[in-house]
């Protein structure tokens, strides 16, 4: 699991409407997030997740 996998996973959503539009529903569902991550072949943690929020202003994307 790990950061940069997320960060990865971010990019990618951002870059694909459909995957952007998946993450959006979640809202603060990190678990719904990191479930996302992985469907598409990214391996973090719903921690992962929370940390990389409390970075960034609460805002994934």
């Amino acid at each position: 699991m790990s950061n940069k996998q997320l960060e990865k996973f971010i990019a990618k959503a951002q870059a694909d409407k459909k995957i952007l539009k998946q993450v959006t529903s979640c809202g603060s569902d990190q678990v719904c997030v990191s479930e996302l991550g992985y469907k598409y072949g990214h391996k973090f943690s719903p921690a992962n997740v929370g940390h990389w929020q409390r970075d960034h202003g609460g805002v994934l994307i």
